[in-house]
């Protein structure tokens, strides 16, 4: 019998069957693919992008094989902050980092909780407890989610806000009749102990501290070299005033939520606890630069004087009354059980950080087993 020859023509055509052949395979696999838009007021550069959304959607494409890829649209080119969550809900986008103040009546019980700006002195300990709260415990937040065709997966918390100010003030005693830059219910606490808090943007506070117009801001630590503040206020009152937890991301279009493939969901979520994780460790890290930056160059953190803290304290307790009626004005239910959920949660978490300590790989996974193991 002639022993057959697999020569050069018969593997290059063996090889183009195969390759149709793999063509045929895959093209219902291409055709499934989507592509996600991120569209986002913040910059390209900002640390939310960098250490958090940009090596998260990396890793969602890995983890589901390019069937899911993304298109990050930074710098308010498709949405602002304050129309984010109406580009998700009009599908012009398919995902946004949302600032819940923006939209008070779309998400008003997010935004209540928000409100409970003064009970939050540490990002981590602030960022796991409100994810617990929103995604687990109220189910309000999820149902003003999905009457804006929003599926709401993430929030995070700034770290904590101090005075910072262009001249000393070491007393509660002397910061009556200051002006005080602050917004929300930093204002009302200005108003508490005695000075005039002044509505100005973040942009403009470098010029009214360096002009006199105000006497201090309230705004987080970053803020010292974000705006270059050191140069023109040398002195920060180190007292924890509360934080922002109402920045919510890698929210999206509940329609485009509900296309996604099991596998697809799993890698989005999966994905959120290391992503949260990297986004707290950079609010802190930055937090501790933007201190030593500032004290290299003269800015003195003075302790505070203990009467500013009896009094912030005293203020803490009086603002759940407070919110609590702002709760009822907006037709928020029952918030004295929101209330004491989320202060029972700042509590666990506490405890949390407390054995986690700096352990960010432990952090992800308590963020994990704790909450984005309980959703779908």
């Amino acid at each position: 019998m002639a022993r057959r020859v697999f020569g050069r023509n018969n593997m290059k055509h063996a090889i183009r069957i195969a390759a149709a052949g793999a063509a045929v395979a895959l093209a219902p696999m291409i055709a499934e693919a989507k592509t996600l838009t991120y569209g986002t007021y913040l910059s390209a550069r900002h640390a939310t992008n960098v250490a958090s959304v940009i090596p998260w959607m990396r890793a969602v494409e890995k983890d589901t094989g390019g069937s899911l890829t993304f298109e990050l649209a930074a710098d308010g080119t498709l949405v602002s902050g304050r129309d984010s969550l109406q580009g998700i809900r009009d599908g012009l986008i398919d995902m946004s980092t949302i600032v819940d103040f923006y939209t008070p009546n779309d998400l008003k019980t997010s935004t209540i909780l928000t409100e409970l700006a003064m009970l939050g002195s540490d990002a981590a300990v602030m960022t796991a407890a409100i994810n617990e709260m929103q995604l687990l415990n109220c189910p309000s937040c999820l149902k003003e989610g999905e009457d804006n065709n929003l599926k709401i997966m993430a929030v995070y918390a700034s770290s904590p806000y101090h005075l910072i100010c262009n001249k000393p003030f070491e007393t509660l005693e002397s910061l009556k009749g200051a002006r005080i830059r602050a917004t929300g219910a930093w204002a009302v606490f200005a108003t508490s102990i005695g000075a005039t808090p002044v509505n100005i943007t973040s942009g403009e506070q470098y010029e009214a501290l360096q002009r006199g117009q105000v006497d201090c801001t309230l705004i987080n630590v970053p803020a010292l070299t974000n705006y270059s503040l050191y140069e023109v206020a040398k002195y920060v009152v180190d007292l924890p005033i509360g934080t922002f937890h109402g920045a919510h991301v890698f929210n999206l279009n509940s329609s485009v939520w509900e296309g996604l493939s099991d596998e697809e969901k799993k890698a989005f979520i999966g994905n959120i606890p290391q992503a949260m994780a990297n986004l707290t460790e950079g609010a802190i890290a930055e937090d501790a630069h933007a201190r030593k930056v500032a004290t290299d160059a003269g800015v003195v953190f003075a302790e505070p004087d203990p009467a500013l803290v009896k009094a912030l304290e005293t203020f803490k307790h009086d603002e759940l009354k407070r919110i609590g009626e702002l709760a009822g004005s907006r037709g928020v239910e029952e918030p004295e059980a929101l209330f004491a959920k989320f202060q029972e949660l700042i509590t666990k978490w506490d405890g949390v950080m407390t054995q986690t300590g700096d352990d960010w790989s432990k952090y992800a996974t308590a963020l994990k087993t704790e909450i984005y193991d309980k959703i779908d």
